[in-house]
């Protein structure tokens, strides 16, 4: 549960810190891309840990789920690791490509390690910057699948991922 929440905070953060970014020239522009970057690969680490720690910690879906209900939620659920690794991936891979490098949050900076690649980094540009709107539907979807599970068929799956026990109460 903590892994859950803390991913959505962090995507919910990079996303918010790509809305404001000024334009290339306005100040404020550099720190807010590194910001952003840095987040972006934070998210990427913690997508890998919330893989293998479902590897090894498998959940067993809710049994009032029927075989449907089961299939399109694993599906969503896959998708969403795709995307949560494919966006990140992209943006660094993009941005290496445009020959930035790391500053990641001031701790330490590392150099592209790819040499400036127009051929490549707008496609990856494209993929990065389009992949938002995959989250949006998906995580619109899981939100969705959620909220039905509550109030249609008050199963408790809502609940059982609330970090709070009684916030997800009838």
């Amino acid at each position: 549960m903590i892994l859950h929440w803390s991913v959505a905070a962090l995507i919910a953060a990079a996303f918010v810190l790509a809305w404001v970014l000024p334009r290339k020239s306005a100040p404020g522009y550099g720190g807010i891309l590194e910001w952003h970057k840095s987040v972006g690969l934070v998210v990427l680490a913690m997508v890998m840990v919330r893989l293998l720690w479902r590897q090894l910690n498998p959940v067993a879906p809710a049994a009032t789920l029927t075989p449907v209900e089961a299939r399109l939620s694993g599906f969503t659920h896959w998708l969403l690791y795709v995307v949560m690794i494919a966006i990140p991936a992209t943006g660094y891979v993009f941005s290496s490509a445009e020959g930035q490098g790391l500053d990641f949050f001031g701790l330490f900076s590392a150099a592209s390690p790819l040499a400036t690649n127009r051929g490549l980094s707008r496609p990856m540009e494209f993929l990065h910057k389009t992949g938002q709107y995959a989250v949006y539907a998906l995580v619109g979807l899981h939100v969705l699948g959620a909220l039905y599970h509550h109030f249609v068929k008050r199963d408790g799956v809502l609940r059982r991922m609330l970090p709070l026990p009684s916030a997800g109460d009838d």
